[in-house]
């Protein structure tokens, strides 16, 4: 899909979504050599509360 005129959007099932993510995830780790780090998605408010504070915290100084 190319979000070309006449095109419809394919279904995103919960398994096509994993098979993209998890193709995502190998690419990262093979361009940057690093594991990729899964975020908590338990506190997902509180962690982007956090990271918000955090940053303007860093960026006010």
């Amino acid at each position: 899909f190319q979000g070309k005129t006449g095109q419809v959007i394919p279904e995103m099932t919960d398994s096509i979504v994993n098979e993209i993510s998890e193709r995502y995830i190998e690419l990262y780790e093979n361009i940057t050599g690093e594991k990729f780090e899964r975020a908590d998605i338990e506190n997902i408010s509180e962690r982007i509360e956090k990271n918000c504070l955090e940053f303007l915290n860093n960026f006010m100084k």
